[in-house]
């Protein structure tokens, strides 16, 4: 640390609007620079972000399925939302309509000179959303001349996991529509192609007061798909033992019901028998053999999914100012980002639990497409008594379902059909974002140690989703009824009907079946961010206000702010209506709010320059923000700085942050939609007398018949049941706070030396969030259930009249089971842990190595102490530190990158990165009741993991260099379960 002040300029370091002496700040900064940008070969910014310990992995380019295709940021775990993102110190806007949060990909990495990651509250300073912290993404400005950048990369990896082809070979599945074996990827594969280039052109003001700073990028990703790696060539699953891994598939097979037997008083004795069916491709040429559940008999998905998406972007963007004078200088940024990406997943299809009539699906017993041996099956024909489509013969046969005057009453075998659109091809999500973001201010010099800074800021992201391969349930009801006679389809009002022949086997059905029962959506969609702000930053010296001990004044800032956040997200009157197979109803969202906001910070250099006491600063700050939508609440911070000696720097905060409940969660309109669990009263919930006896006793609708109680009548398909949930504009802000202590040491007796260590501890209570529906359902009918959880937690059980269940029945809401879970002010989260970070810098000549240029090493650390969720408040606790699955997500308790740079004296610099993250067990393996489940043996760990990195950077000549590189050297899998998180 420099001891003459008058030598050390004073800088804005994040977390902070008062500019300040030295490197470090009150609280903890990690800053990541352009030469990391190029060491580690990132070309956006994400990748770059989540390399650090503090960050945990969110939505980026290896998201397929999701709800929304952006890339966004993680701090420690505390959800994208909780973490506030700055450009140049002012907040970058909501880049989705769906998921209204920063979207990285909006900053070019060519336009970044460096990042700094507060990870702490910071709400007093910079407003609501700094819960976890904040990332600020700092331009690079006053740039003269042109540099142009341009970079190629790609994936290398070599198929050799024994133990996933194994398990793939042993699966036996076979490609549908030719019948041919799927065998697992094998040897090596060069792909996922990424080209880019990039131009930054600068030049300053004749008169030196100025300086402009352009740029302009262009990037083109290729998509990875699973299919093309072993290890994600399937699905895994545990056996039925839990002792192995095998590959899962989706079911392509009949379930026909014998009380759905219409025709001819033929019961073949069973309540259901699968069949799968299999035949030639042709009309009649179809057969159904027992369902065994062999791998040829089920689809396999994952070959046809992205591990990395598809996608194009063009970006563009400027830095300026100009000095008029000292008290006006004009600048403004500029960022332009058109992102263009395509996700992609499996072939939709005729799913189980999606049709009408409690999920069955209404096939006609004079269906033409039927062959003899199928429709005895499913209507209980006699065996030769084959229909043909002349009407005298079906006359002469007696058909019941023929009136005698040409009309077809249609015969009605409702069964439950499970059979995917692989002629139809995969579901594409093709999703453009268009984002923009300006923003002009004015600065100046005030006279007196005082200065201001003003500024408007407007952001907005336009969105536009396509989606094809999708199925309408409407369509499909009508063409698997087909008039025998004309061939055409039973329902004559239907529009364009073609009949479907899915018993044909794969490759029967027609394109124009095809074409009717698929239909392209759309969705649209817009967010918008005004911003109004302005502050003055002073010392109060000049009227005496320091302290007798201290070199410095008092300093001070006061300013105000105003934000308004607007969001429409639009579908298409088929996603609002949820007629798609597998889909369920996608409301509209309109809506918007607004702040005022009032904000103070102060900083006290309370002793400098005496024994012991160096410097010792106390630091504080305040903010009122008055939301039309919630009222009004404060945020406010307080800590405390002290250097005994030169070597040592100790530091501690406490900060009192809020999260606004975003758009999206104040007023989307409620809606049936799915949730992946179990209803415990069903078979699958495989009730005990106590699970049995609370399904019996539960008050009101949640209430469950005992002869219906571990029927399979309520096993929710596919393990999806039903939820219905939406926005609350009740809401209130989540509040947090965030207490942080630790040290910085720069030994004067270690040239070169500098670390961190800081100890954090965050609490958010109110969290905003749906209560998950299988806490309510485990409330209510669990083990572990009580009458007053069943008071608390059955009345947002809603099950179906007459069947009782919380499956799909219909998409009108009267009619329909479910779990109400609507946003609301549930449990709390909380963290803490100790993050480290060290750097030393050596000319390798002090070690007695002449002309052996010099060595620099980085190492940032983060130990996750404890990673607790409160569901609900008052319910219980659960920790999932070290811990991975479902619930948890994935918590190390420890993760590092460690690198080591050798900077030659031949204009060549080398470097290696160690990146290692911490084993992790299942959460439900856990013996904590909240996460206890199912005991799964194999899933219960994952090993710890190293990746090492490569790079090389050469100066070829002044203004020319080139750097290569290899992440991963060697080509690590990642660890395989069957738990996806």
């Amino acid at each position: 640390m420099a001891q003459d002040d008058s030598s050390v300029e004073t800088v804005v370091v994040t977390g902070s609007r008062i500019p300040q002496q030295g490197l470090y700040s009150i609280s903890p900064v990690t800053a990541v620079g352009k030469e990391e940008m190029k060491l580690s070969g990132t070309t956006n910014v994400v990748d770059l972000l989540n390399s650090l310990p503090s960050v945990s992995v969110d939505l980026n380019g290896n998201t397929d399925n999701s709800t929304a295709y952006i890339s966004t940021v993680n701090l420690r775990g505390l959800g994208s939302a909780r973490t506030l993102v700055l450009v140049n110190g002012s907040r970058l806007m909501p880049g989705d309509p769906v998921v209204p949060v920063a979207d990285l990909n909006v900053i070019p990495a060519g336009l970044v000179d460096h990042v700094e990651v507060l990870t702490g509250g910071a709400s007093a300073v910079y407003g609501a959303d700094a819960v976890a912290g904040v990332v600020n993404f700092i331009l690079r400005s006053d740039f003269e001349g042109v540099e142009v950048t341009g970079g190629v990369g790609a994936y290398q990896h070599n198929n050799d996991n024994g133990y996933a082809q194994s398990r793939i070979e042993s699966a036996g599945f076979v490609e549908p529509l030719t019948g041919t074996p799927y065998h697992a990827p094998t040897g090596s594969v060069f792909d996922g192609s990424d080209q880019n280039i990039s131009l930054l052109m600068g030049v300053n003001a004749p008169n030196g007061k100025g300086n402009i700073t352009v740029f302009a990028g262009y990037q083109h990703q290729a998509g990875v798909l699973q299919g093309t790696r072993d290890f994600a060539s399937c699905q895994f699953r545990t056996t039925s033992k839990n002792t192995n891994r095998g590959c899962a598939g989706s079911a392509t097979f009949a379930l026909h019901t014998s009380a759905d037997n219409y025709a001819a008083g033929v019961n073949l004795g069973q309540s259901s028998i699968g069949y799968f069916n299999t035949g030639n491709g042709t009309k009649g040429g179809g057969k159904f053999v027992p369902f065994t559940g062999a791998a040829n008999q089920y689809f396999n998905f994952a070959p046809q999914q992205w591990m990395l998406r598809p996608d194009t972007r063009y970006s563009a963007g400027f830095e300026g100012h100009y000095q008029v004078n000292k008290a006006f200088e004009v600048y403004s940024d500029f960022l332009f980002m058109d992102d263009d990406s395509t996700a992609q997943l499996g072939p939709s299809g005729i799913f189980q639990g999606t049709g009408p009539d409690s999920g069955a699906y209404d096939v006609n017993c004079t269906n033409p497409y039927l062959s003899q041996q199928e429709n005895f099956l499913l209507c209980g024909q006699t065996p030769g008594s084959k229909l043909g489509t002349n009407a005298a013969i079906i006359a002469a046969l007696g058909h019941p379902y023929y009136d005698g005057a040409g009309n077809i009453t249609p015969g009605i075998s409702a069964d439950l059909i499970a059979r995917r659109n692989v002629e139809g091809g995969p579901r594409t999500y093709n999703i453009r974002h268009e984002a923009y973001r300006i923003k002009i201010g004015a600065r100046g010099d005030l006279g007196g140690g005082w200065s201001y800074d003003v500024y408007g800021q407007l952001g907005s992201t336009n969105f536009t989703e396509h989606d094809g391969g999708q199925l309408l349930l409407s369509n499909v009801i009508n063409a698997l009824q087909v008039d025998p006679l004309t061939g055409n389809c039973v329902n004559k009002a239907a529009a364009g009907c073609v009949g479907l022949d899915i018993f044909g086997g794969f490759g029967a059905p027609s394109q124009a079946a095809l074409n009717y029962i698929a239909a392209p959506s759309i969705t649209t969609g817009s967010t918008q961010e005004l911003v109004m702000s302005g502050s003055v930053t002073g010392d109060l010296g000049a009227w005496g206000i320091q302290s007798p001990w201290a070199k410095s004044p008092v300093a001070l800032s006061l300013g105000g702010e105003y934000r308004q956040e607007d969001l429409t997200l639009l579908p298409d009157l088929a996603n609002q209506q949820g007629l798609f197979i597998g889909g369920s109803p996608n409301p509209p969202i309109k809506g918007s709010y607004n702040v005022t906001e009032g904000f103070t910070e102060v900083r006290v250099p309370v002793i400098q320059g005496m024994p012991f006491a160096e410097d010792l600063t106390l630091n504080g700050g305040f903010r009122y923000s008055s939301y039309n939508t919630s009222g009004a609440n404060i945020t406010y911070k307080y800590g405390a700085e002290w250097q005994p000696i030169d070597d040592i720097r100790f530091r501690g905060s406490f900060e009192r942050a809020v999260r606004a409940p975003n758009v999206v969660e104040l007023f989307q309109d409620a809606a049936l939609g799915l949730f992946d669990g179990i209803d415990p009263c069903s078979a699958k919930g495989a009730p005990t007398a106590t699970v049995a006896a609370h399904c019996e006793s539960a008050p009101g609708a949640a209430a469950v018949p005992a002869a219906s109680v571990g029927g399979g009548l309520l096993n929710c398909p596919s393990s999806q049941c039903i939820q219905y949930g939406g926005g609350n504009r009740s809401l209130k802000p989540e509040v947090a706070d965030t207490r942080s202590v630790g040290f910085v040491f720069t030994p004067t007796f270690f040239d070169g030396f500098t670390a961190t260590v800081d100890y954090y501890d965050i609490k958010v209570d109110g969290a905003v969030g749906a209560i998950d529906p299988n806490v309510t359902l485990a409330q209510c009918y669990g083990p572990s259930a009580t009458a007053a959880s069943q008071a608390a937690f059955c009345p947002y059980i809603h099950r179906t009249a007459g069947t009782h269940t919380i499956k799909v029945n219909t998409t009108v809401l009267a009619t329909s089971g479910y779990v109400q879970a609507n946003n609301t002010n549930t449990g709390s989260l909380a963290t803490k842990g100790i993050d480290f970070e060290s750097h030393y810098n050596v000319d390798l000549g002090d070690w007695g190595m002449r002309d052996s240029g010099s060595l620099s090493f980085g190492f940032i650390g983060n130990w996750t102490q404890t990673s607790k969720i409160e569901p609900v408040s008052g319910l219980g606790v659960y920790d999932c530190a070290g811990l991975y699955g479902k619930t948890c997500g994935v918590v190390p308790s420890w993760k590092h990158k460690l690198r080591v740079t050798w900077a030659t004296p031949w204009d060549v610099s080398l470097s290696v990165n160690w990146r290692h993250v911490n084993s992790v067990t299942l959460d439900s393996n856990s013996s904590q009741a909240l996460l206890a489940g199912t005991p799964t043996p194999v899933d219960n760990k994952l090993d710890a993991m190293n990746y090492i990195d490569l790079a090389a950077t050469w100066n070829i000549r002044d203004n020319v260099d080139i750097t290569g590189g290899i992440n991963n050297v060697f080509d690590k899998d990642p660890p395989l379960t069957t738990k996806d998180p």
